[in-house]
């Protein structure tokens, strides 16, 4: 299969890893990016060979969460045309959410904004100690909006709160006291394949793993449905057009401070 900005390895023992590789952008979401990821975990979602997910990014950087290029340009669409663009990046988080077998990201870098909703929705998350995290929407006049559910459901109301109106900087061990992060690790942790919990997902029966993530899904959470998807991507569709949000992405692209911040 052939993709522009991710790659993608499948082992003879069932590995699967997917990179996001936009570079020059530092591993940026972009349409392009988020439709070979929906083509990616479509393929292995159907692959007999696939066991498990790695989700990382090329380089030192994990992602910076969206191409602030591609949301600038987002003040020429219409309200249906933002929503289709952000119902796109949603639809991805939730064949995340939904792919049958276990999943692990592997944050080998700084992940920033939509970046942590793949961090949430994944089934493992290692960091390495370096790795900065941010929910920095606010900093845009943007909300997280697309991400909120999946945070929510995986660090809790009052410290997604926190993070949300503050968009500050933190790093791993604040992320792993959270629980946004299940282990802080060395860079080469998954070098050579054979962690302790590789080995113990691919001894694992992969029919009940499948049956396990469906189940505890069922019995355990609020389902993430089309209404509250709907309603995030309409919630973000609606911000981004907005002045504070105009400016807040002009501001960054022009290495300036927005208009609100003034200290």
């Amino acid at each position: 299969m052939n993709f522009k900005y991710l790659k993608l390895n499948l082992t003879k023992e069932g590995i699967a890893k997917i990179f996001f590789s936009n570079p020059k952008n530092k591993n940026a979401f972009n349409p392009s990016m988020i439709n070979d990821i929906k083509k990616a975990i479509s393929f292995l979602k159907r692959s007999e060979k696939c066991r498990l997910l790695i989700l990382s990014g090329e380089g030192n950087v994990f992602s910076s969460g969206a191409d602030l290029e591609w949301m600038k340009k987002s003040k020429n669409l219409n309200f249906k045309q933002n929503k289709q663009e952000a119902k796109n990046f949603t639809d991805m988080l939730k064949d995340i959410d939904n792919f049958p077998k276990p999943t692990i990201s592997f944050i080998n870098g700084h992940a920033f904004g939509g970046a942590l909703g793949i961090i949430a929705v994944s089934d493992f998350s290692l960091s390495i100690e370096s790795s900065k995290f941010c929910f920095s929407e606010v900093k845009l006049g943007l909300i997280p909006a697309m991400i909120a559910p999946y945070i929510l459901r995986s660090i809790g109301y009052n410290a997604t709160k926190k993070l949300f109106l503050t968009g500050e900087v933190f790093g791993a061990k604040k992320a792993l006291s959270f629980g946004l992060i299940d282990a802080v690790v060395k860079n080469s942790y998954f070098k050579n394949n054979d962690t302790m919990l590789i080995q113990n997902l691919l001894s694992a029966a992969p029919i009940a793993q499948r049956k396990i993530k469906s189940f505890i899904k069922e019995v355990s959470f609020k389902k993430i449905d089309t209404m509250l998807i709907n309603k995030t991507a309409e919630t973000i569709s609606k911000i981004r057009v907005t002045k504070e949000a105009q400016e807040g992405l002009s501001a960054f692209l022009e290495k300036r401070k927005p208009n609100w911040n003034k200290n």
